[in-house]
C-alpha cells in the first residue's frame, strides 16, 4: 500500500505544445483539487489503495509533544500514524477514555546514575569483608526486620515478573552522613579509599552535595527498562529493590493503579504500542526507550475498569505470580505474521490479553488476532531490517557484529583506553611489561602481608602495591594478556584514577547495549568484542 501520494511533473524530455501544457496543468490542479477534498472529508482514519489520513488536532498533537516539567514543547512522534496498522486506530477508537499517556497517571524515573557503580554496587561477600556496618548496606523494614538494600543492574536479573531478591548479586550503599559523624566507622575508611582513587572527582559524584550519597530515594511501583530486543519484560518490585539506570521506575499516582497498569504493560499491547513509540536507531535492531518515551506510552486508566475486571486482573496475578519472561515469538508461538493463531498463544499470556484486549477494550477475537500479527511483524520487522543491513556482515544469533561494534564505539567516542593507553602510559618512559591471568569472573584485589595479589579465578599476579594492582587489574578486566606499565610509582598513582573513571565509563556504555542481550555465551563474546576494540 502506498501511505503518500507524490504528485510530480516532469521538466525534462518532451516539451509540450503550449495548449497541451495548459491542459495538463488544469489537469493537475484538479486531482490536487480532488486529494484536498478528500483530506478535508474525514474526521476519522481512512485508507484505500493510494493514500491514509490520520486526522490528529493541534490540541491533541500539542499535548503529545508538551513537556509539563520544562513548560516547553519539546515533539512527539507523529510518524507512528503513518506507520501504524490498522488495527492501531481501531485501538485507538475503542480505547477512548479507556487509554492515556502514562504521565498522566504515573511518575516516570530513571534508576541511579551513580558515577562509579564499583564504589556503591557491593557484593555481600566484599561488604562483609571490609566490615561495612549494616545501616550503610542494610535498612529496617516497616516490620522493624533489617533487610539488604538490593539493588537490580541488569534487566537480565529479572526472570519473572516479580523482582526476587534472591536473584540479585549487589547490595547500594545508602551513606547518608558527613564524614564528621562517621568517624571510627569502616565506612568512613571505604569512603577515603574511594577518594584516593579520584571518585570524588568525576562529574557526577562531583555535582552532588557528600559525593558518596546517592540520596534519600525509596523504591517504588514496577520496572520497565530502557533497551529490548525480542522479550517484553516488567518487573514487579514488591520487594522494594533499588534500580541502576538500565531502568526506569514506574510509579502510579494512586496507590491501586499499581496493579492494573503493570498487567497492562505486562499484556501484548504494550509491545505493540511501544514498537511505534520506541527509538530503533540502535543499530543491533534494538528497541530504546527514555523516561520520555515511556510517560508517552498509552496505558489503560484504572479508574475506567469495573470490579469484574479489576478481579480478573487480580485472580491473573494470583494465578500466574511466577509468569516467567520469554521472547515475544515462543510467547505467541510463532516468528511469522501469517501463522499466528490464538491456539498458538501460550495460556498465561492468553489469559491475560483476554482480560486486557477482549473485556477491558472490547477487541473481538479478530481483532485480538490483527494485534497478535501487528506485535510480530513489528518485532521481527525491526530485527531483520537490522540483519539485512548488511548481508555480508558477520552476524551471530541475528545480531550484526561489526554494525554493533560501530554503533557502541561512536556512542563512545575518542576517549577510549586504547587512546589513553598511547598517550598517556608509551609516551612515558622508562616502561616495563606484566603478564596478566587468564580473565574470569572473579577478579579480586587482596592484600597480602607482603604486598598486593591480583587474582582472576585460580590464576594469580603478585604486585608491589596498590596502584600496580589497581593499573593491572583495569587491564585483565578489559580481556588484555599483558600490558605495559610506567616504572614511576607516582606517575601510576596520578593516571590510575583516570584510567579507573574511563574504565568504568566504558563499561557503562557498554552494559546500556548489552543489558537486554539474555544469552550469556552471546553477551560475554559481544562484551569481548567490545573491548577488543575499545583498547585498540
Amino acid at each position: 500500500m502506498v501511505r503518500f501520494v507524490y504528485l510530480f511533473q516532469p521538466l525534462s524530455y518532451f516539451i509540450p505544445p503550449a495548449q497541451e501544457m495548459w491542459q495538463e496543468q488544469i489537469e493537475r490542479l484538479e486531482e490536487i483539487d480532488k486529494l484536498i477534498k478528500t483530506i478535508m472529508a474525514h474526521s476519522e482514519f481512512y485508507q484505500n489503495e493510494e493514500l491514509r489520513i490520520s486526522p490528529k488536532s493541534q490540541a491533541e498533537l500539542w499535548d503529545e509533544g508538551f513537556d509539563k516539567e520544562s513548560g516547553k514543547y519539546v515533539g512527539a512522534k507523529w510518524g507512528k500514524y503513518l506507520r501504524a496498522p490498522e488495527i492501531f486506530f481501531k485501538i485507538l477508537e475503542k480505547g477512548k477514555g479507556k487509554l492515556v499517556p502514562l504521565k498522566e497517571i504515573a511518575e516516570v524515573r530513571r534508576g541511579f546514575t551513580t558515577g562509579v557503580n564499583e564504589f556503591f554496587y557491593l557484593n555481600e561477600e566484599e561488604i562483609k569483608r571490609r566490615g561495612i556496618e549494616r545501616e550503610f548496606w542494610m535498612h529496617q523494614n516497616e516490620k522493624g526486620n533489617w533487610v539488604p538494600n538490593y539493588v537490580i543492574k541488569s534487566p537480565r536479573e529479572c526472570k519473572s515478573i516479580v523482582v526476587k531478591p534472591k536473584d540479585l548479586k549487589y547490595r547500594a550503599l545508602m551513606i547518608h552522613k558527613d564524614k564528621k559523624d562517621l568517624k571510627g566507622t569502616e565506612v568512613l575508611k571505604y569512603i577515603r579509599e574511594g577518594e584516593s582513587k579520584g571518585y570524588h572527582l568525576r562529574p557526577t559524584c562531583a555535582s552532588r552535595e557528600r559525593w558518596y550519597d546517592l540520596g534519600e530515594r525509596k523504591p517504588y511501583g514496577f520496572l520497565h527498562p530502557m533497551i529490548h530486543n525480542d522479550r517484553q519484560l516488567i518487573g514487579l518490585n514488591q520487594s522494594s529493590v533499588y534500580v541502576d539506570h538500565n531502568l526506569f521506575e514506574i510509579q502510579p499516582k494512586r496507590r491501586n493503579f499499581l496493579m492494573p497498569i503493570s498487567l497492562f504493560f505486562t499484556s501484548s499491547l504494550a509491545p505493540f504500542i511501544k514498537e511505534l513509540g520506541g527509538r530503533v536507531n540502535l543499530g543491533e535492531g534494538a528497541l530504546k526507550t527514555e523516561g520520555i518515551d515511556i510517560e508517552r506510552l498509552l496505558t489503560v486508566t484504572p479508574s475506567t475498569l469495573n470490579k469484574r475486571q479489576v478481579d480478573a486482573l487480580q485472580a491473573w496475578t494470583n494465578k500466574h505470580g511466577e509468569f516467567a519472561h520469554s521472547s515475544l515469538f515462543s510467547e505467541l508461538g510463532t516468528n511469522s505474521p501469517e501463522e499466528v493463531s490464538l491456539d498458538k498463544v501460550k495460556p498465561d499470556r492468553r489469559e491475560l490479553d483476554k482480560i486486557v484486549m477482549g473485556e477491558i477494550l472490547g477487541l473481538t477475537d479478530e481483532e485480538q488476532l490483527q494485534v497478535y500479527r501487528a506485535v510480530v511483524d513489528l518485532v521481527k520487522s525491526r530485527i531483520e531490517k537490522a540483519k539485512s543491513f548488511g548481508k555480508k556482515r558477520k552476524t551471530k544469533e541475528g545480531i550484526d557484529i561489526d554494525l554493533l561494534v560501530k554503533t557502541v564505539m561512536d556512542k563512545l567516542g575518542d576517549d577510549t583506553l586504547g587512546k589513553f593507553y598511547r598517550e598517556k602510559i608509551l609516551t612515558h618512559k622508562p616502561l616495563r611489561a606484566k603478564g596478566l591471568p587468564k580473565v574470569s569472573d572473579k577478579i579480586r584485589l587482596q592484600q597480602e602481608l607482603f604486598g598486593w595479589r591480583l587474582s582472576s579465578g585460580r590464576e594469580r599476579i603478585d604486585c608491589a602495591s596498590e596502584t600496580e594492582a589497581r593499573y593491572l587489574k583495569v587491564w585483565l578486566e578489559a580481556g588484555q594478556e599483558s600490558v605495559k606499565m610506567p616504572k614511576d610509582e607516582n606517575y601510576l598513582k596520578e593516571i590510575v584514577p583516570e584510567l579507573e573513571s574511563l574504565k568504568q565509563k566504558t563499561g557503562e556504555i557498554f552494559e546500556d547495549y548489552l543489558g537486554s542481550i539474555l544469552d550469556p555465551r552471546l553477551r560475554q563474546h559481544l562484551l569481548h568484542q567490545l573491548w577488543q576494540e575499545a583498547v585498540k
